[in-house]
């Protein structure tokens, strides 16, 4: 029975052992905290409290790191498994439930800790730069491996309960979105019962009064902005950690319960057809129906992007978070720090990560099924050339976009400054279109790793955007060149017009490298 429990996880971690890959990501990870400690330096020179601006920076880089890796690593810890309808085998091979999850989840765990762990004695090099104490380390690197334990655990029970990974992605974003926005609203509540007379006199309000506290210190967004503050004394086993800690156990023991009925009731043989509604449904209106023109992009829209039901959905979700924001500017003081006139300038950035969010999502998978399913070879005999291929995905993928780029245009109406003249000057702005370009170089790093990493090449992309930027910073001396411009059009026009050529000359460049990968994926 040890042996049963044990051994996936050993075999996992004996092989993260010998891989050189492995170890090498971790010593780039802790080349990129050198690089940024010598920015830190750098900026020593005319800012205070370097150290303390150096960890900051990490301390956001990590949660951010962690939150990708929850999406694109930790989800897919059990569904690439039932994708590739290997659980059966590993069940054969004698390793029970636990075993299981121990060697698919915990190891994967395991992997994001030592990446915390190996930066930790490099960061008390923040310490000798000033404006940040050893204690305040210790408080951020606990809260962090407290929430990468709760993160862990809330995507493995979603790699659980569902049979693809996209789909289980999703679920883990919906749920870090609800982890996010609740201790905020559970703040409000608590303030507003406390603003009432509601004390711990009675238990009933005792309990309700205690749980809004708890939920009001369990978020690391939270508790991370409180340990950067100057003069921080908090212990470090706080309420945030004791819960997220307890929590993480509470849903590893939900996703064990969990394993064997939705394990057993999985469909044997075929793909899912995810959220795709079959054409014998009653909201017929919503299934694949036939296929357009174009199949590929008719495929890519249905199955990758979601169809019409996802639209609806998406687009449904997005006007309730603006309903959402708009009623929270109400209340004076709330935990957004914002005013009612405040509140389309906070939707609007929302918008905008969701859409970039989305399309780095999108990009991850557009080839993904292709390689697992080993269908590209198949696809690549089509009378068809891969840049027709490629693109008709592709633009499947950007249909799927629709309902984020809808609510953009329409929070970017709502900006009290707004006026429509000033879309001209704003599209001739080569700040503008550097920041495109940033995004764009972004996106099509993350298609180009997917085809070369069978997981996380959303993490690993961000990661590789610092030394890029470092290495080769043509986005700098974009901005630097546009302070120079003069403000009026045919002054910003010659610059904008040379950031267009460099879009074109690094998309081009991206393209052929995704190009030759899939002619290359495409004859094995």
């Amino acid at each position: 029975m040890y042996y049963g429990v044990v051994a996936l996880l050993t075999r996992a971690l004996r092989q993260d052992a010998r891989q050189f890959r492995n170890h090498l990501f971790r010593l780039a990870f802790v080349g990129f905290i050198y690089l940024s400690l010598l920015i830190a330096g750098i900026q020593s020179f005319v800012l205070g409290a370097p150290g303390l601006r150096f960890f900051e920076n990490i301390a956001w880089l990590n949660l951010f790191f962690i939150t990708c890796a929850g999406i694109g690593f930790f989800s897919s810890a059990i569904t690439e498994e039932k994708e590739e309808e290997t659980i059966g085998l590993l069940q054969m091979a004698g390793l029970n439930h636990i075993g299981i999850l121990l060697g698919k989840s915990t190891s994967r765990l395991i992997q994001v800790l030592l990446l915390l762990v190996v930066q930790f004695p490099f960061m008390l090099l923040a310490v000798t730069l000033g404006g940040v104490t050893t204690h305040q380390l210790f408080a951020a690197y606990v809260d962090m491996i407290a929430y990468t334990v709760l993160l862990a655990n809330v995507a493995l029970v979603c790699s659980v309960c569902f049979k693809r990974g996209g789909s289980a992605a999703g679920a883990t974003t919906l749920l870090m979105i609800l982890y996010a926005v609740v201790p905020g609203i559970a703040s409000l509540g608590l303030r507003d019962l406390l603003a009432s007379g509601w004390t711990k006199s009675e238990w009933w309000k005792s309990a309700i009064l205690t749980t809004l506290e708890w939920l009001q210190s369990s978020s690391v967004f939270f508790e991370i902005n409180s340990v950067l503050q100057t003069g921080f004394d908090q212990p470090i086993l706080t309420k945030q950690v004791i819960s997220n800690v307890v929590a993480g156990i509470f849903f590893f023991g939900l996703a064990w319960l969990l394993f064997g009925p939705c394990v057993q009731n999985a469909d044997a043989g075929g793909d899912s057809r995810g959220a795709v509604l079959k054409s014998t449904s009653r909201v017929r209106f919503l299934s694949a129906g036939r296929a357009w023109i174009n199949p590929l992009s008719w495929k890519d829209f249905h199955f990758i992007g979601g169809g019409t039901s996802h639209l609806i959905v998406k687009f449904m979700a997005y006007v309730g978070l603006l309903i959402l924001i708009a009623v929270i500017s109400q209340y004076p003081g709330n935990w957004l720090g914002m005013t009612f006139a405040e509140f389309p300038s906070v939707y609007f950035s929302i918008m905008l990560g969701a859409l970039i969010l989305e399309a780095s999502i999108l990009a991850s998978r557009v080839f993904h099924d292709e390689i697992r399913l080993q269908t590209m070879s198949s696809l690549l005999m089509l009378p068809r050339s891969i840049p027709y291929i490629a693109y008709s995905k592709v633009a499947g993928c950007i249909i799927g976009l629709a309902p984020a780029a809808i609510c953009l245009v329409a929070a970017t109406l709502l900006l009290p400054d707004f006026q429509p003249r000033d879309l001209g000057n704003l599209l001739a702005e080569p700040a503008f279109w550097g920041v495109i370009m940033i995004v764009l170089v972004f996106l099509h790093l993350v298609a180009l790793l997917s085809l070369f990493v069978k997981w996380g090449s959303l993490p690993l992309a961000f990661f590789l955007m610092g030394p890029i930027s470092f290495c080769c910073p043509i986005w700098q001396v974009v901005f630097i060149f546009s302070q120079q411009v003069t403000n009026d059009f045919w002054g910003k026009l010659p610059a904008t017009m040379t950031v267009w050529v460099l879009i074109g000359l690094i998309c081009f460049v991206f393209q052929m490298m995704i190009a030759a990968r899939l002619q290359e994926l495409g004859t094995k």
